[in-house]
Protein backbone atom coordinates (compact mmCIF):
# COMPACT_ATOMS: atom_id res chain seq x y z
CA UNK A 1 0.00 0.00 0.00
CA UNK A 2 1.48 3.35 -0.99
CA UNK A 3 0.47 6.69 0.32
CA UNK A 4 1.30 10.01 -1.28
CA UNK A 5 1.31 13.03 0.94
CA UNK A 6 0.78 16.57 -0.08
CA UNK A 7 3.91 17.23 -2.02
CA UNK A 8 7.45 16.36 -1.14
CA UNK A 9 7.70 19.03 1.50
CA UNK A 10 4.11 20.23 1.71
CA UNK A 11 3.05 23.91 1.84
CA UNK A 12 5.71 26.61 2.21
CA UNK A 13 5.09 27.14 5.93
CA UNK A 14 6.28 23.56 6.54
CA UNK A 15 9.78 24.86 5.79
CA UNK A 16 9.41 27.68 8.32
CA UNK A 17 11.64 27.68 11.37
CA UNK A 18 8.50 28.06 13.48
CA UNK A 19 7.94 24.31 13.13
CA UNK A 20 10.86 23.80 15.52
CA UNK A 21 9.17 26.05 18.07
CA UNK A 22 5.96 24.04 17.62
CA UNK A 23 7.89 20.80 18.19
CA UNK A 24 9.47 22.28 21.34
CA UNK A 25 6.04 23.38 22.61
CA UNK A 26 4.69 19.87 22.04
CA UNK A 27 7.64 18.29 23.83
CA UNK A 28 7.31 20.54 26.90
CA UNK A 29 3.54 20.16 27.13
CA UNK A 30 3.75 16.37 26.81
CA UNK A 31 6.45 16.39 29.51
CA UNK A 32 4.35 18.37 31.98
CA UNK A 33 1.24 16.38 31.06
CA UNK A 34 2.95 13.16 32.11
CA UNK A 35 4.56 14.62 35.20
CA UNK A 36 0.99 15.46 36.24
CA UNK A 37 0.02 11.84 35.65
CA UNK A 38 3.01 10.13 37.28
CA UNK A 39 3.14 12.13 40.51
CA UNK A 40 0.16 10.28 42.00
CA UNK A 41 1.83 6.87 41.59
CA UNK A 42 4.65 7.99 43.92
CA UNK A 43 2.21 9.43 46.46
CA UNK A 44 0.06 6.37 47.14
CA UNK A 45 0.83 5.99 50.84
CA UNK A 46 0.70 9.70 51.82
CA UNK A 47 -2.57 10.23 49.94
CA UNK A 48 -4.15 7.16 51.49
CA UNK A 49 -3.04 8.33 54.93
CA UNK A 50 -4.25 11.93 54.49
CA UNK A 51 -7.63 10.96 53.06
CA UNK A 52 -8.05 7.82 55.21
CA UNK A 53 -8.60 5.51 52.24
CA UNK A 54 -7.29 2.09 51.17
CA UNK A 55 -5.94 0.57 47.93
CA UNK A 56 -9.40 0.00 46.46
CA UNK A 57 -10.38 3.65 46.78
CA UNK A 58 -6.99 4.73 45.48
CA UNK A 59 -7.53 2.55 42.42
CA UNK A 60 -10.69 4.56 41.75
CA UNK A 61 -8.59 7.73 41.71
CA UNK A 62 -6.38 6.17 39.05
CA UNK A 63 -9.36 5.15 36.92
CA UNK A 64 -11.18 8.46 37.44
CA UNK A 65 -8.48 10.34 35.57
CA UNK A 66 -8.68 7.95 32.61
CA UNK A 67 -12.48 8.28 32.56
CA UNK A 68 -12.02 12.02 32.14
CA UNK A 69 -9.62 11.60 29.23
CA UNK A 70 -11.92 9.10 27.48
CA UNK A 71 -14.76 11.60 27.75
CA UNK A 72 -12.89 14.23 25.73
CA UNK A 73 -10.44 12.41 23.42
CA UNK A 74 -12.84 12.08 20.50
CA UNK A 75 -14.59 15.42 21.04
CA UNK A 76 -11.29 17.29 21.25
CA UNK A 77 -10.19 15.77 17.95
CA UNK A 78 -13.32 17.09 16.23
CA UNK A 79 -12.90 20.53 17.84
CA UNK A 80 -9.24 20.71 16.85
CA UNK A 81 -10.02 20.03 13.20
CA UNK A 82 -12.83 22.60 13.28
CA UNK A 83 -11.47 25.45 15.45
CA UNK A 84 -7.71 24.96 15.39
CA UNK A 85 -5.01 24.04 17.86
CA UNK A 86 -4.48 27.41 19.53
CA UNK A 87 -8.03 27.82 20.85
CA UNK A 88 -8.72 24.23 21.86
CA UNK A 89 -5.35 23.36 23.35
CA UNK A 90 -5.10 26.62 25.31
CA UNK A 91 -8.47 25.99 26.98
CA UNK A 92 -7.47 22.40 27.76
CA UNK A 93 -4.14 23.50 29.23
CA UNK A 94 -5.77 25.90 31.67
CA UNK A 95 -8.46 23.37 32.62
CA UNK A 96 -5.99 20.64 33.55
CA UNK A 97 -3.68 23.10 35.38
CA UNK A 98 -6.47 24.57 37.49
CA UNK A 99 -7.74 21.17 38.60
CA UNK A 100 -4.19 19.98 39.26
CA UNK A 101 -3.66 22.87 41.68
CA UNK A 102 -7.01 22.29 43.37
CA UNK A 103 -6.06 18.67 44.10
CA UNK A 104 -3.31 19.98 46.36
CA UNK A 105 -5.94 21.49 48.69
CA UNK A 106 -8.49 18.67 48.73
CA UNK A 107 -9.50 17.14 52.08
CA UNK A 108 -12.37 14.84 51.06
CA UNK A 109 -12.02 11.71 48.95
CA UNK A 110 -15.07 12.17 46.72
CA UNK A 111 -13.98 15.74 45.92
CA UNK A 112 -10.57 14.39 44.94
CA UNK A 113 -12.33 11.84 42.72
CA UNK A 114 -14.29 14.56 40.90
CA UNK A 115 -11.18 16.70 40.45
CA UNK A 116 -9.34 13.74 38.90
CA UNK A 117 -12.13 13.30 36.34
CA UNK A 118 -12.15 17.02 35.50
CA UNK A 119 -8.37 17.12 35.20
CA UNK A 120 -8.50 14.10 32.89
CA UNK A 121 -11.02 15.92 30.69
CA UNK A 122 -8.51 18.75 30.28
CA UNK A 123 -5.65 16.40 29.49
CA UNK A 124 -7.76 14.43 27.02
CA UNK A 125 -7.02 17.03 24.33
CA UNK A 126 -3.26 16.81 24.72
CA UNK A 127 -2.24 14.14 22.20
CA UNK A 128 -4.83 14.91 19.49
CA UNK A 129 -3.70 18.57 19.78
CA UNK A 130 -0.04 17.60 19.57
CA UNK A 131 -0.57 15.56 16.41
CA UNK A 132 -2.78 18.20 14.79
CA UNK A 133 -0.16 20.89 15.52
CA UNK A 134 2.67 18.81 14.09
CA UNK A 135 0.71 17.89 10.96
CA UNK A 136 -0.10 21.60 10.49
CA UNK A 137 3.51 22.74 10.73
CA UNK A 138 5.96 19.90 10.05
CA UNK A 139 7.05 18.59 6.67
CA UNK A 140 5.51 15.20 5.85
CA UNK A 141 9.00 13.85 5.12
CA UNK A 142 10.14 14.52 8.71
CA UNK A 143 6.88 14.01 10.59
CA UNK A 144 7.80 10.65 12.14
CA UNK A 145 11.04 11.76 13.77
CA UNK A 146 9.66 15.15 14.89
CA UNK A 147 6.68 13.38 16.47
CA UNK A 148 9.10 10.99 18.17
CA UNK A 149 10.97 14.00 19.58
CA UNK A 150 7.77 15.54 20.94
CA UNK A 151 6.73 12.22 22.47
CA UNK A 152 10.05 11.90 24.31
CA UNK A 153 8.30 14.00 26.94
CA UNK A 154 6.46 10.82 28.03
CA UNK A 155 9.44 8.62 29.01
CA UNK A 156 11.42 11.66 30.18
CA UNK A 157 8.61 12.58 32.59
CA UNK A 158 8.54 9.02 33.89
CA UNK A 159 12.32 9.00 34.22
CA UNK A 160 12.39 12.36 36.01
CA UNK A 161 9.42 11.28 38.11
CA UNK A 162 11.38 8.49 39.73
CA UNK A 163 14.40 10.73 40.38
CA UNK A 164 12.68 13.97 41.43
CA UNK A 165 9.08 13.39 42.48
CA UNK A 166 9.72 10.69 45.07
CA UNK A 167 12.27 12.87 46.94
CA UNK A 168 10.03 15.94 46.50
CA UNK A 169 7.05 14.13 48.01
CA UNK A 170 9.17 12.84 50.88
CA UNK A 171 10.57 16.34 51.57
CA UNK A 172 7.70 18.75 50.84
CA UNK A 173 4.65 16.51 50.74
CA UNK A 174 2.37 15.41 47.94
CA UNK A 175 0.17 18.51 48.11
CA UNK A 176 3.03 20.87 47.30
CA UNK A 177 4.06 18.62 44.41
CA UNK A 178 0.56 18.82 42.90
CA UNK A 179 0.37 22.60 43.30
CA UNK A 180 3.81 23.19 41.77
CA UNK A 181 3.05 21.04 38.73
CA UNK A 182 -0.31 22.78 38.24
CA UNK A 183 1.35 26.20 38.31
CA UNK A 184 3.99 25.02 35.83
CA UNK A 185 1.27 23.77 33.47
CA UNK A 186 -0.60 27.08 33.72
CA UNK A 187 2.56 29.05 32.96
CA UNK A 188 3.25 26.95 29.86
CA UNK A 189 -0.38 27.37 28.82
CA UNK A 190 -0.04 31.16 28.98
CA UNK A 191 3.17 31.09 26.94
CA UNK A 192 1.50 28.81 24.40
CA UNK A 193 -1.51 31.14 24.10
CA UNK A 194 0.73 34.16 23.54
CA UNK A 195 3.16 32.70 21.04
CA UNK A 196 1.49 29.85 19.14
CA UNK A 197 -0.01 30.76 15.77
CA UNK A 198 -2.24 28.90 13.38
CA UNK A 199 -0.64 27.91 10.04
CA UNK A 200 -1.42 30.21 7.11
CA UNK A 201 -4.07 29.10 4.62
CA UNK A 202 -1.77 28.69 1.64
CA UNK A 203 -3.06 28.23 -1.91
CA UNK A 204 -0.54 25.80 -3.36
CA UNK A 205 -1.93 23.11 -5.64
CA UNK A 206 -1.11 20.32 -3.22
CA UNK A 207 -2.58 22.03 -0.18
CA UNK A 208 -5.69 22.93 -2.17
CA UNK A 209 -6.25 19.25 -2.95
CA UNK A 210 -6.24 18.44 0.75
CA UNK A 211 -8.35 21.44 1.77
CA UNK A 212 -11.01 20.88 -0.87
CA UNK A 213 -11.27 17.10 -0.66
CA UNK A 214 -14.40 15.55 0.74
CA UNK A 215 -14.06 14.45 4.35
CA UNK A 216 -15.04 10.91 5.17
CA UNK A 217 -18.18 10.26 7.22
CA UNK A 218 -17.19 9.38 10.77
CA UNK A 219 -18.52 5.83 10.43
CA UNK A 220 -16.27 5.16 7.42
CA UNK A 221 -13.31 6.69 9.20
CA UNK A 222 -13.83 4.72 12.42
CA UNK A 223 -14.34 1.41 10.54
CA UNK A 224 -11.27 1.80 8.33
CA UNK A 225 -9.53 -1.55 8.99
CA UNK A 226 -6.03 -0.10 9.27
CA UNK A 227 -7.15 2.63 11.68
CA UNK A 228 -9.20 0.14 13.71
CA UNK A 229 -6.24 -2.27 13.98
CA UNK A 230 -4.03 0.66 14.92
CA UNK A 231 -6.49 1.71 17.62
CA UNK A 232 -6.46 -1.77 19.18
CA UNK A 233 -2.68 -1.86 18.98
CA UNK A 234 -2.60 1.53 20.71
CA UNK A 235 -4.82 0.05 23.43
CA UNK A 236 -2.14 -2.62 23.98
CA UNK A 237 0.56 0.06 23.91
CA UNK A 238 -1.40 1.89 26.60
CA UNK A 239 -1.73 -1.30 28.66
CA UNK A 240 2.06 -1.55 28.88
CA UNK A 241 2.50 2.17 29.54
CA UNK A 242 -0.15 2.30 32.26
CA UNK A 243 1.29 -0.82 33.88
CA UNK A 244 4.64 0.93 34.09
CA UNK A 245 3.03 4.16 35.21
CA UNK A 246 0.74 2.79 37.90
CA UNK A 247 1.99 -0.64 38.98
CA UNK A 248 5.75 -0.88 38.31
CA UNK A 249 6.66 0.81 41.63
CA UNK A 250 4.13 -1.39 43.47
CA UNK A 251 5.41 -4.54 41.72
CA UNK A 252 8.99 -3.83 42.84
CA UNK A 253 7.87 -2.99 46.39
CA UNK A 254 5.56 -5.96 46.85
CA UNK A 255 7.54 -8.64 45.01
CA UNK A 256 11.05 -7.78 46.17
CA UNK A 257 10.43 -5.68 49.30
CA UNK A 258 12.18 -2.60 47.89
CA UNK A 259 11.98 0.80 49.60
CA UNK A 260 10.43 3.85 47.91
CA UNK A 261 13.74 5.60 47.23
CA UNK A 262 15.22 2.49 45.60
CA UNK A 263 12.02 1.92 43.65
CA UNK A 264 12.25 5.48 42.34
CA UNK A 265 15.69 4.86 40.84
CA UNK A 266 15.00 1.33 39.53
CA UNK A 267 11.75 2.45 37.92
CA UNK A 268 13.59 5.01 35.77
CA UNK A 269 15.45 2.40 33.72
CA UNK A 270 12.56 1.40 31.38
CA UNK A 271 12.05 5.04 30.48
CA UNK A 272 15.76 5.54 29.84
CA UNK A 273 15.63 2.67 27.32
CA UNK A 274 12.52 4.26 25.78
CA UNK A 275 14.35 7.58 25.41
CA UNK A 276 16.99 5.77 23.37
CA UNK A 277 14.70 3.68 21.16
CA UNK A 278 11.90 6.15 20.37
CA UNK A 279 13.92 8.63 18.25
CA UNK A 280 15.66 5.75 16.44
CA UNK A 281 12.28 4.26 15.51
CA UNK A 282 10.89 7.65 14.47
CA UNK A 283 13.87 8.26 12.18
CA UNK A 284 13.65 4.74 10.75
CA UNK A 285 9.92 5.15 10.08
CA UNK A 286 10.53 8.35 8.09
CA UNK A 287 13.43 6.77 6.20
CA UNK A 288 11.29 3.82 5.12
CA UNK A 289 8.35 6.07 4.25
CA UNK A 290 10.48 8.39 2.12
CA UNK A 291 11.98 5.43 0.24
CA UNK A 292 8.82 3.36 -0.25
CA UNK A 293 5.82 5.67 0.22
CA UNK A 294 4.21 2.70 1.97
CA UNK A 295 2.39 3.22 5.27
CA UNK A 296 2.37 -0.52 6.01
CA UNK A 297 6.13 -0.84 5.56
CA UNK A 298 7.04 2.40 7.35
CA UNK A 299 4.56 2.38 10.22
CA UNK A 300 2.70 -0.94 10.62
CA UNK A 301 5.66 -3.30 10.41
CA UNK A 302 7.67 -1.27 12.91
CA UNK A 303 4.78 -1.34 15.38
CA UNK A 304 4.12 -5.08 15.35
CA UNK A 305 7.80 -6.06 15.36
CA UNK A 306 8.47 -3.86 18.40
CA UNK A 307 5.40 -5.18 20.19
CA UNK A 308 6.44 -8.77 19.51
CA UNK A 309 9.87 -8.03 21.01
CA UNK A 310 8.12 -6.54 24.04
CA UNK A 311 6.18 -9.78 24.59
CA UNK A 312 9.38 -11.81 24.25
CA UNK A 313 11.05 -9.77 26.98
CA UNK A 314 8.01 -9.71 29.28
CA UNK A 315 7.79 -13.52 29.43
CA UNK A 316 11.01 -14.06 31.49
CA UNK A 317 9.80 -11.52 34.09
CA UNK A 318 7.34 -14.14 35.34
CA UNK A 319 10.19 -16.50 36.22
CA UNK A 320 13.00 -14.31 37.61
CA UNK A 321 13.75 -14.28 41.33
CA UNK A 322 15.94 -11.17 41.67
CA UNK A 323 15.00 -7.49 41.22
CA UNK A 324 18.02 -6.88 38.98
CA UNK A 325 16.92 -9.34 36.28
CA UNK A 326 13.29 -8.27 36.65
CA UNK A 327 14.24 -4.65 35.97
CA UNK A 328 16.49 -5.64 33.02
CA UNK A 329 13.74 -7.60 31.25
CA UNK A 330 11.00 -5.06 32.10
CA UNK A 331 13.21 -2.22 30.85
CA UNK A 332 13.78 -3.92 27.50
CA UNK A 333 10.10 -4.89 27.20
CA UNK A 334 8.76 -1.42 27.99
CA UNK A 335 11.46 0.16 25.84
CA UNK A 336 10.47 -1.84 22.75
CA UNK A 337 6.78 -1.28 23.48
CA UNK A 338 7.36 2.50 23.66
CA UNK A 339 9.70 2.60 20.65
CA UNK A 340 7.00 2.85 17.90
CA UNK A 341 5.01 5.59 19.65
CA UNK A 342 5.36 8.10 16.81
CA UNK A 343 4.28 5.69 14.00
CA UNK A 344 0.83 5.44 15.63
CA UNK A 345 0.35 9.17 15.17
CA UNK A 346 1.94 9.13 11.71
CA UNK A 347 -0.63 6.55 10.56
CA UNK A 348 -3.40 9.03 11.40
CA UNK A 349 -1.64 11.73 9.38
CA UNK A 350 -0.94 9.37 6.46
CA UNK A 351 -4.52 8.14 6.18
CA UNK A 352 -6.47 11.28 7.09
CA UNK A 353 -4.42 14.48 6.56
CA UNK A 354 -7.46 16.77 6.85
CA UNK A 355 -9.10 14.75 9.65
CA UNK A 356 -5.97 14.10 11.69
CA UNK A 357 -7.50 15.47 14.90
CA UNK A 358 -10.50 13.14 14.75
CA UNK A 359 -8.42 10.10 13.76
CA UNK A 360 -5.93 10.78 16.54
CA UNK A 361 -8.71 11.33 19.05
CA UNK A 362 -10.15 7.96 18.00
CA UNK A 363 -7.00 5.92 18.62
CA UNK A 364 -6.17 7.89 21.78
CA UNK A 365 -9.63 6.98 23.11
CA UNK A 366 -8.61 3.31 22.93
CA UNK A 367 -5.38 4.25 24.68
CA UNK A 368 -7.29 6.04 27.44
CA UNK A 369 -9.66 3.10 27.91
CA UNK A 370 -6.61 0.96 28.63
CA UNK A 371 -5.82 3.46 31.38
CA UNK A 372 -9.13 2.54 33.00
CA UNK A 373 -8.95 -1.21 32.47
CA UNK A 374 -5.25 -1.99 33.00
CA UNK A 375 -4.76 -0.58 36.55
CA UNK A 376 -7.95 -2.26 37.81
CA UNK A 377 -7.35 -5.64 36.15
CA UNK A 378 -3.67 -5.66 37.13
CA UNK A 379 -4.50 -4.89 40.75
CA UNK A 380 -7.19 -7.57 40.85
CA UNK A 381 -4.87 -10.19 39.35
CA UNK A 382 -1.88 -9.18 41.49
CA UNK A 383 -3.75 -9.69 44.74
CA UNK A 384 -4.57 -13.29 43.78
CA UNK A 385 -2.58 -16.39 44.65
CA UNK A 386 -0.21 -16.07 41.70
CA UNK A 387 0.76 -12.48 42.49
CA UNK A 388 1.96 -10.54 39.47
CA UNK A 389 2.45 -13.65 37.32
CA UNK A 390 -1.15 -13.58 36.10
CA UNK A 391 -0.90 -9.82 35.56
CA UNK A 392 2.11 -10.27 33.27
CA UNK A 393 0.40 -13.18 31.49
CA UNK A 394 -2.61 -10.99 30.73
CA UNK A 395 -0.35 -8.18 29.54
CA UNK A 396 1.40 -10.55 27.11
CA UNK A 397 -1.95 -11.81 25.78
CA UNK A 398 -3.20 -8.26 25.16
CA UNK A 399 -0.02 -7.16 23.39
CA UNK A 400 0.15 -10.44 21.46
CA UNK A 401 -3.39 -9.90 20.16
CA UNK A 402 -2.32 -6.45 18.94
CA UNK A 403 0.57 -8.01 17.01
CA UNK A 404 -1.87 -10.36 15.27
CA UNK A 405 -4.26 -7.49 14.56
CA UNK A 406 -1.60 -5.35 12.88
CA UNK A 407 -0.25 -8.23 10.79
CA UNK A 408 -3.65 -9.51 9.65
CA UNK A 409 -5.88 -6.44 9.40
CA UNK A 410 -3.66 -3.37 8.91
CA UNK A 411 -3.20 -3.97 5.20
CA UNK A 412 -6.51 -2.93 3.68
CA UNK A 413 -6.65 -1.73 0.11
CA UNK A 414 -9.37 0.74 1.06
CA UNK A 415 -8.02 4.18 1.88
CA UNK A 416 -9.52 7.70 1.97
CA UNK A 417 -9.58 9.37 -1.43
CA UNK A 418 -7.90 12.54 -0.15
CA UNK A 419 -4.57 10.77 0.54
CA UNK A 420 -4.11 9.82 -3.09
CA UNK A 421 -3.47 6.20 -2.14
CA UNK A 422 -2.61 3.50 -4.59
CA UNK A 423 -3.31 -0.20 -4.15
CA UNK A 424 -1.01 -2.70 -2.42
Amino acid sequence: MTTTTAGADGPAHHASGFRFIVAAFCFLLVLVNYLDRVVISFAIKPIESDLNIQDGAFGLLMSAFAIGTVATNGLSGYLLDRYGVKTVWSIALFVWSIFMVLQGFVQVFWVFLILRVLMGMGEGANFPAMNRALVDWVRPTELGRVTAFALLGVPLALLLGGVTLAPLILTWGWRTSFICLGILGGALGLIFLLFYKQPPQEKSADSAIIQNSTKLPLRSLFLNPMLLATAWSFFAFGWVLFFGLTWLPGYLEQTFGMKLKSVGYFSTLPWAVSLLLMPITGWLSDWIMNRTGCTRAARVHLIWVCQLLAVIFFIPVMFVTTPTWAVVFISLAIGFSMAPNSPYYSICADLFPNQTGIATGYIVTFFSVSGIVCPAVTGWLAQGQGGFTMAFTTLCLVVGSAVVGMVVFAKTRFMPAQTGTQGN
